[in-house]
């Protein structure tokens, strides 16, 4: 006997019919009929016979009725208490945001989304050196909207969902003044010798700048590092060397972005751990920054 075979019983009895039942249950008639047969096989009884003006309750079936609209009734609570604390799970909600998100116009759009949900209270961190990866899977972090470096898609197979949001070209970044911002592009082995500019040692940044200095074969004159993007930025336009970012930053920070040669866009993800990313709140927040971006390129 299932939950399920009780409400159709019970609609049955109410309605006088096994068609409109159905109909209500939105399932065929002969899909009903062979539930309340299944039902009755196991009972032992017959709940309804059939007449000329339609489906009767027998006596069996009235008493089976009159025990099991309780059972329905305590199952409606049951279901409302397990979507509330459904919600509850959500109370909080850690969010990773990097630099991009921000360069790309994403804060008021997540600001509006939860503004519809004022029962969820929000933290955002926008650490450099917080891999979003590493957070999520240890469970310091629910959802991160950032980009993701090499090395760490390795080891996120089966792991975490990432759901592109938007492509970028990576830039090297530098003061509006150089004589060189106004370049069509660059190639990476323009920073040899110079002075670059990324996060902390260890951080994603910092690891993609070293990655790339070895793929090219570029040996940089001085490493300036900072553990906050308004910090980083501020270097590049004192024209205290140079760093690597999306183009976007250009148009946000105030700097020069001139395009990398060997063109490279960079993905910014949507991240959240594989097994909730069909979660409900996940999902609307996705929709709702989709649709966001489609407004904002459309």
């Amino acid at each position: 006997m299932t939950i399920t075979q009780v409400q159709y019983a019970c609609e049955i009895a109410r309605r006088g019919s096994m068609t409109r039942a159905a109909e209500q249950f939105y399932i065929s008639q002969p899909a009903l009929s062979e539930q309340i047969k299944t039902l009755e096989t196991e009972l032992g009884c017959t709940l309804f016979r059939r007449t000329s003006h339609g489906t009767e309750v027998t006596e069996a079936g009235a008493r089976f009725c009159k025990y099991a609209e309780p059972v329905i009734g305590a199952w409606k609570i049951l279901e409302q208490n397990s979507a509330e604390l459904k919600n509850a799970q959500h109370s909080r909600v850690h969010i990773g945001f990097g630099a991009r998100a921000r360069s790309n116009g994403l804060f008021e759009p997540i600001m509006s989304f939860f503004d519809s949900h004022p029962e969820i209270s929000v933290s955002f961190i926008t650490d450099m050196n917080e891999s979003f990866p590493e957070a999520i899977e240890a469970g310091r972090m629910d959802i991160a909207i950032g980009r993701l470096y090499g090395k760490q898609m390795m080891n996120l197979t089966g792991k975490l969902a990432i759901i592109p949001l938007l492509s970028e070209p990576q830039c090297i970044l530098m003061s509006r003044e150089d004589p060189l911002s106004g370049e069509a592009s660059l190639p990476f082995r323009f920073l040899n010798g110079k002075t670059v500019i990324c996060g902390p040692e260890g951080s994603g940044d910092d690891a993609e700048m070293k990655e790339l200095c070895e793929e090219n074969r570029v040996r940089t004159a001085r490493v300036l590092r900072a553990d906050d993007i308004n910090a980083v930025i501020a270097l590049v336009q004192r024209k205290k060397g140079y760093a690597l970012g999306p183009i976007s930053f250009a148009r946000f920070f105030g700097v020069a972005a001139v395009p990398l040669e060997e063109a490279k866009d960079i993905a910014l993800n949507l991240i959240c751990r594989e097994d909730e990313k069909n979660d409900i709140l996940f999902q609307h927040l996705y929709k709702h920054l989709e649709r966001s971006l489609l407004l904002r390129t459309g």
